[in-house]
């Protein structure tokens, strides 16, 4: 459910520009998930769409900790 929510909001998502998973190498029950957004509105429309609600229903009672980081982007030249 995690990858299917990776590859729509890829695929389908206005604005999202890369959705990355990434599982702890010592504790396979932790992930991180850089996703990169044009805009925040951008992600809020995210947590609209039906692919996310879908996920957000399943794991809804299996995540027991969920923190969100908003970042600026910095390319490197």
């Amino acid at each position: 459910m995690l990858m299917h929510n990776a590859r729509e909001s890829v695929a389908r998502d206005p604005g999202c520009r890369r959705f990355d998973v990434s599982q702890h190498v010592d504790d396979p029950t932790c992930w991180v998930l850089h996703e990169v957004y044009d805009a925040p509105e951008f992600h809020a429309t995210h947590r609209q769409l039906p692919h996310f609600l879908a996920y957000d229903a399943f794991v809804r009672d299996a995540v027991m900790e969920k923190t969100v980081l908003r970042c600026a982007v910095k390319h490197v030249t």
